[in-house]
């Protein structure tokens, strides 16, 4: 059968919805993995064809009792914690994911990870520290190589605050001039190669960040290295796979 994506779809919910593992689903959607690189980040209006299961037989012995293990797939969600370029390190946090409740401490890059349900679309992250919280949406984020996603990803790091709606207006190369100056480039407010990639590698990817040194270092608010030519990362184990994306929390 052929599914058609929906806002909050990704590879591993559509897995575990439908029964199987996401690298058979992945792996069974060339065309698809060909247009959209990341099995976590998916358009709505995309088609995942979903392939029939097959019947898998085991021999037992009769008459005797036999137990057999479901093997299931958990998400891993990974996201950065940040204000101003600067990681929340070592802050106590509460995640609410569903009906599941978490708590624990980002590592020195602010960086949180919690095995979730795979079909949860939505939470709830709070640094009670930093009186930060905020809603989260899980699988809504649009590829890169859409404006849409462009626009989320920048409205993630505090520089957009428009419509979610694929339109070309001057908010929207404001917001992109404004994440130019901030990681040192030119001011242009259009949205050139690089700085796509770089906006991909901010908002997807983890990101080094240099450290301030000093009594200075808070108020100057550091800055970033170099960012590497990472490639979307997706964990090599088959029971789990990065499903939410990283986000900026600015004041």
């Amino acid at each position: 059968m052929e599914y058609t994506v929906q806002a909050g779809d990704c590879i591993l919910s559509l897995a575990s919805r439908y029964g199987f593992f996401w690298q058979t689903l992945w792996n069974g959607n060339p065309a698809l993995q060909a247009l959209r690189k990341n099995p976590n980040v998916l358009m709505p209006g995309d088609v995942v064809v979903i392939p029939d299961k097959t019947i898998k037989q085991l021999p037992r012995a009769t008459d005797q009792r036999h137990a057999f293990v479901k093997k299931g797939a958990r998400a891993k969600f990974r996201l950065i914690v940040e204000r101003f370029n600067i990681p929340l390190a070592n802050r106590y946090y509460i995640l609410r994911i569903g009906a599941d409740v978490f708590n624990g401490t980002t590592d020195s890059t602010g960086l949180l990870e919690q095995s979730i349900d795979p079909q949860a679309t939505e939470g709830h992250l709070q640094l009670p520290g930093d009186d930060l919280e905020c809603d989260l949406q899980l699988g809504h984020l649009d590829p890169i190589e859409e404006t849409t996603g462009v626009q989320h990803r920048l409205q993630n790091l505090g520089f957009y605050f428009g419509d979610l709606d694929g339109a070309d207006t001057d908010d929207l190369h404001a917001a992109i001039a404004d994440f130019q100056t901030s990681v040192g480039l030119d001011a242009t407010g259009e949205l050139d190669d690089h700085t796509r990639q770089t906006l991909f590698l901010m908002q997807d990817q983890v990101h080094p960040q240099s450290k301030p040194e000093g009594p200075a270092a808070a108020e100057q608010g550091g800055g970033s290295d170099p960012l590497p030519a990472l490639e979307p990362e997706i964990d090599p184990e088959a029971d789990a796979a990065e499903l939410a994306r990283f986000l900026s929390l600015d004041d």
